[in-house]
């Protein structure tokens, strides 16, 4: 038995040394091939440089092979019980980290390219790091290839590598049937988009038993930054819906009812039905109004199904800030438009904040926007047949849509998007192109993806910084069919409100004005009388054949119309009025011990700004006014 086993430990030595060998013509007669490996399963004979290649190797690198030294343990299957703590580790070679004490005016170089000069001349300066810096840099070209390669690892050997998913990947491929594997990974394995087949996977197959998030908050690691959230994740068969916990700073939290939910296969499918990730709810509350608000309305964009009810395509921007900058202006001209970055934009309004002399940006005061010839001051121009090369034959119209990449749960809004003058855009303000749809069409849309309940939703699956493609065509938003003819009236007059108080908005305001009946029409004259009543009727005279000018700006109006607009929302996603209270506020409903939170930022800041939570008050306000009305 011994000998059998010497000899197999042998044969996957000699495999593994085929992804270690240096590739070079030198050692090229030594590297095993298929051929090879087969004529030593037949015979138990291999060239002894290439027997002395892969025995070096192994004592190297210490391969190491389970069936091979646990023979007894897979003839059974497997493990019966894994438990561990991976490394969490990238399988990169960081320069500065590698240099930090062999030479650390390499580490120390003012940039790449310099570090980059440095490293060229070692051979000549310092041949011994040279080598071993080579010897380092094959090992991780090497240590990438057999990973990537070998199909040792098909669901994790993605992007850019990580020991952690490896590591889960291993243990589930060790542990026998209806075993168990319990590993501490980052919560990266639940939510990352590189980690998405694996995560999957595990679901689609049934052996995610639970997973429970915690913050290191309270130093549960005291050598790992507080700020760091990790997992303990169970995998193994089961029937049962996953458990799971987010948020949770200590393990006593664990156990309290109102953090713990499940969500079985379908769910996690419904909520998440292109990466098969897993959604983050930091209660009980959370999960099972998210998984409501899905039932009622379909994500933007099921790449399994291709259902896309709104058309919907993308652009990243259509300037990139870094790659473009060679197109890029520092004064006007009457051949050039603003290039807008998503910092001068916020919901509903392209004129949020502007470009100083000093390079800096500052928000826009209400005073500055009551004046409707007020533009934005960016901080480069572009010329105008740039962007127009940039969007032919993918957009017709004199106005885009675009929204903030750079986007967090923790902020006071979290998914902002606004209608915008046709303008060059930077990448962190990507375009959302709606070709087939009519402009009042599309300001639903725009009034969906802006309001209180999409923000809310958005916040559950949130977990990075930036609100990205993949990310919001997994969001539910309400379906062209969802607003009839009087939400449709309802929604545009108060949008076209909300957008057009500025005249580079007059080709914007003359689409949807296209579009409306004469009721509405008159409707929106009536709004934009009152609104301009006692301004200085020169800034807001009409401009030659266009009836209507902009609308001053008020924020008190502004905010009783978004008020309206949030609660009409909420009603067609088929909220009731406690979960609309819910999300304004979870302590409205349980107190304030209660563990979740929604917008608090918000509550916040209105609180130091009005002495109340006035989006609360107001958007309540116009909900029980439908009621009523």
């Amino acid at each position: 038995f011994l000998a059998a086993s010497d000899r197999e430990r042998q044969r996957f030595n000699l495999w593994m040394s085929a992804f270690f060998i240096p590739q070079t013509a030198a050692d090229a007669d030594a590297i095993p091939t298929s051929a090879a490996l087969a004529s030593f399963a037949n015979s138990g004979r291999v060239s002894p440089r290439t027997a002395a290649l892969a025995q070096a190797l192994q004592y190297e690198l210490r391969f190491f092979h389970f069936d091979v030294e646990f023979p007894h343990v897979f003839q059974r299957g497997g493990f019966d019980v894994i438990l561990g703590n991976p490394p969490w580790e990238m399988l990169q070679l960081e320069e500065q980290q590698f240099f930090a004490e062999r030479d650390p005016e390499i580490a120390q170089a003012p940039n790449a390219a310099a570090r980059a000069q440095l490293i060229k001349a070692l051979p000549r300066t310092n041949p011994a790091l040279a080598e071993q810096y080579e010897q380092s840099l094959h090992l991780q070209h090497a240590t990438n290839r057999f990973i990537r390669t070998s199909q040792r690892f098909p669901l994790t050997a993605v992007g850019k590598l990580n020991t952690y998913p490896l590591f889960a990947e291993l243990d589930r491929n060790l542990v026998r049937p209806h075993g168990r594997a319990g590993i501490i990974v980052p919560t990266g394995i639940a939510t990352d988009d590189t980690t998405k087949h694996f995560f999957g996977d595990l679901n689609a197959k049934q052996q995610l038993i639970s997973l429970y998030d915690f913050e290191n908050r309270e130093a549960i690691f005291s050598d790992v930054h507080r700020s760091y959230k990790f997992s303990l994740l169970t995998i193994g068969d089961t029937s049962a819906p996953t458990e799971f916990v987010f948020f949770a700073t200590n393990t006593d939290q664990l156990r309290d009812a109102q953090r713990r939910f499940t969500l079985t296969a379908e769910e996690i499918g419904l909520l998440n039905p292109n990466t098969r990730t897993c959604p983050v709810f930091r209660t009980q509350a959370d999960a099972e109004l998210t998984k409501k608000i899905y039932r009622r309305a379909p994500v933007l964009e099921n790449e399994q199904t291709a259902e896309n009810p709104w058309g919907v395509s993308f652009r990243q921007g259509l300037f990139n800030m870094s790659n473009d900058s060679h197109l890029f202006h520092t004064s006007p001209a009457p051949d050039r438009v603003p290039l807008y970055e998503a910092k001068l934009m916020h919901q509903f309004t392209h004129r949020w904040a502007t470009y100083q002399a000093d390079g800096s940006t500052r928000d826009l005061e209400s005073a500055e926007l009551q004046d409707p010839r007020l533009e934005a001051q960016p901080r480069y121009w572009v010329e105008q047949h740039l962007v127009d090369e940039k969007l032919e034959g993918r957009w017709k119209k004199q106005w885009l849509l675009g929204f903030r990449d750079i986007a967090r749960s923790t902020d006071e809004r979290t998914a902002i998007f606004s209608f915008l003058p046709l303008v060059a855009v930077g990448h962190t303000a990507p375009i959302i192109v709606i070709k087939k749809q009519p402009t009042l069409n599309i300001i639903c849309f725009a009034s969906c993806i802006n309001s209180i309940a999409f923000d809310y939703i958005t916040r559950q699956k949130i977990g990075g910084t930036h609100l990205t493609f993949g990310l919001l065509k997994q969001l539910p938003v309400l379906p062209p069919d969802a607003f009839s003819a009087d939400d449709v009236a309802y929604i545009g007059v108060r949008v076209l409100e909300l957008v057009y108080t500025a005249w580079d908005m007059q080709p914007f305001a003359a689409d949807v004005w296209a579009e409306l009946g004469a009721a509405q029409r008159a409707q929106v004259l009536e709004r934009n009388r009152q609104c301009n009543a006692g301004a200085d009727s020169a800034l807001f005279a009409p401009r030659g054949d266009f009836a209507l000018p902009p609308f001053r700006w008020d924020d008190e109006r502004r905010a009783v119309i978004r008020a309206e607009l949030d609660a009409r929302i909420a009603r067609l996603y088929g909220l009731t009025r406690d979960e609309l209270r819910y999300i304004l506020d979870p302590a409205d409903i349980y107190g304030d011990d209660f563990p979740g939170e929604t917008f608090r930022v918000l509550k916040e800041k209105e609180h130091k700004q009005y002495g109340e939570y006035r989006t609360r008050r107001l958007v309540l306000a116009a909900w029980d006014a439908e009621e009523a009305g």
